[in-house]
C-alpha cells in the first residue's frame, strides 16, 4: 500500500517546489513575447551579426533563430547555444497551472463520479436511490480511494 501513495508524497513536493516558478511564470510568459534570445541580445546591446559571430553563424540564422523561438520551433540545443553566447544559463520547465495534488483530487472526483453514476441510476430504477448526501459521501470515498491508486485515474 505504501508503494501505491509514494506517487502523493511525490506530488506533494513537486507542488512545494513549483509554487514560487507558478506565481511568476505568467510575468515570464509576458516578458519573453517577442522570444528570450532577442530579448537578450537587445538588452545586452548585441546586433544579430554580433551574436551570429558568437554562435559562429551569419546574421540570417539568428534571425531565423530568433523567429523559430517565437514559433515554438526552436530546438533545446539551439537555445542552450544561444544561452552560452548571452552568457546566460538556460532554464527548461514544465509548470503545471495548479498543484498536482489538485488535479489528481479533481481527477479522482471526475472518475468516482463516472462509476457511481450507473449504479446510482440502477438503484434508482429499482426504487433503492441514494439521497443526494448519500450519493455525495459514496463519491467522495470513492474519490479518495482513487487518490491512493493512481493507476486508476488515467485509464
Amino acid at each position: 500500500m505504501a508503494t501505491k501513495q509514494t506517487h502523493l508524497l511525490t506530488a506533494t513536493q513537486i507542488d512545494r517546489k513549483l509554487a514560487p516558478l507558478r506565481a511568476i511564470a505568467v510575468s515570464l510568459r509576458l516578458s519573453s513575447a517577442g522570444g528570450w534570445i532577442r530579448a537578450l541580445r537587445q538588452g545586452l546591446g548585441l546586433s544579430a551579426a554580433a551574436l551570429g559571430n558568437r554562435m559562429h553563424l551569419a546574421q540570417q540564422s539568428v534571425n531565423q533563430l530568433e523567429k523559430n523561438e517565437r514559433a515554438g520551433a526552436i530546438t533545446l540545443a539551439s537555445l542552450r547555444r544561444a544561452a552560452e553566447a548571452l552568457d546566460a544559463e538556460l532554464f527548461y520547465a514544465i509548470i503545471p497551472r495548479k498543484p498536482l495534488r489538485e488535479t489528481i483530487a479533481e481527477r479522482a472526483k471526475e472518475v468516482a463520479r463516472k462509476r457511481v453514476a450507473p449504479v446510482a441510476h440502477s438503484m434508482q430504477l429499482e426504487a433503492q436511490g441514494l439521497a443526494d448526501n448519500e450519493l455525495q459521501e459514496r463519491i467522495d470515498e470513492l474519490a479518495l480511494e482513487l487518490e491512493r491508486n493512481p493507476r486508476e485515474l488515467w485509464r
